[in-house]
């Protein structure tokens, strides 16, 4: 019983060894944060040329990235922060993809 609780501490200290600290994120989210502006922004120039279905589809990627990068810099933790840019950074790249193709 001892061998386990002892096994199961040193994963528990493992897994938090590799997770990043807050400060850590922050310059990933600062670089998410520009990606963002930077594809948005190409986007809105094109945006009135495409047809009104992936102009619709490029609209709402851009909430959905404008509210994971919001999410990711006021999120309680850092697993949640995480979680927030992944969806921030899919979402960014889902402009780019449907407005540039």
């Amino acid at each position: 019983m001892k061998r386990m609780l002892i096994a199961a501490a040193s994963m528990t200290l493992a897994s938090c060894k590799s997770m990043p600290t807050a400060a850590q994120v922050a310059p990933q989210v600062e670089r998410a944060q520009t990606a963002y502006n930077r594809i948005a922004a190409a986007a809105e120039v094109i945006l009135p040329f495409l047809p009104a279905d992936r102009a619709a589809q490029v609209r709402l990627a851009m909430a959905l990235a404008e509210r994971g990068l919001i999410a990711a810099r006021y999120a309680a933790t850092v697993a949640e922060q995480l979680a927030a840019l992944k969806q921030a950074e899919a979402a960014t790249a889902s402009i780019e993809s449907t407005a540039g193709s």
